[in-house]
């Protein structure tokens, strides 16, 4: 058996695979099912290889990924509320008008906030009124994309793809100058454990990866650089 560390990046492997965007080539979605075919038999498996295979596939797919959450974003707001309305009871429907009146909206309940202001056969109805409408959303979607919103969607991968170029770049030089790094051991592994967190916002294994941090990391850790300098001279 795996480890259940093991297990639960697996399931989150598994999300990821079934959750790809439409427009992801085949070969990617052939080589992620067969490593994780291969993963499931290999029980000595440790955590840190498995999400190595997670980081390389999610950097492949992270372009489609996130040109499709920005479309997912935009139906959200259009239809987002319609279509949670649809799938309400009237009682429902009245006590998500007294919601609304008290400043909530469909965006709190679909970031999983906000549900302790119903009562708890409510809050049972909602929760499966909104997993209707998250697959709603995603079909209208995958269906908007690969039709009258093709077009953009395709550009905003390929702008997305020269994004994930420039990160990739950036994680270089800072692999580098944590490889440089001799004077300060403990600055050159704060360097890698960055860099590992933005690995895992390319890969759903963290929050999403922030491009403005990754863009002043370099002159964040010269400044860190410096400071080490300063305490010593002191």
């Amino acid at each position: 058996m795996h480890l259940p560390s093991v297990n639960h990046t697996l399931t989150i492997f598994q999300q990821l695979y079934d959750t790809l965007p439409p427009l992801v080539p085949v070969e990617i979605k052939n080589d992620m099912q067969a490593a994780m075919e291969q993963i499931e038999h290999n029980f000595n498996l440790t955590l840190e290889e498995l999400e190595d295979t997670m980081i390389v596939f999610g950097r492949r797919i992270w372009p489609y990924r996130q040109a499709f959450q920005e479309f997912a974003d935009i139906y959200e707001g259009k239809l987002g509320e319609k279509f949670l309305e649809q799938k309400m009871s009237r009682n429902l429907k009245k006590r998500y008008a007294e919601f609304q009146a008290h400043g909530g909206d469909f965006r709190d309940l679909h970031g999983g906030g906000s549900l302790d202001f119903f009562q708890s056969e409510e809050r049972i109805e909602l929760c499966g009124a909104l997993i209707s409408v998250r697959k709603s959303l995603r079909d209208h979607v995958v269906q908007a994309v690969l039709s009258t919103e093709q077009l953009e969607y395709e550009s905003r991968i390929m702008e997305f793809d020269e994004i994930l170029g420039d990160i990739e770049k950036r994680l270089g030089a800072l692999r580098q100058i944590a490889d440089d790094e001799q004077e300060h051991p403990e600055l050159a592994a704060e360097i890698r454990e960055q860099i590992r967190e933005f690995e895992y916002g390319l890969s759903s294994l963290g929050p999403h990866i922030n491009y403005n941090a990754v863009c002043n990391s370099a002159d964040f850790f010269h400044e860190r650089k410096l400071e080490k300098k300063h305490q010593i001279v002191w």
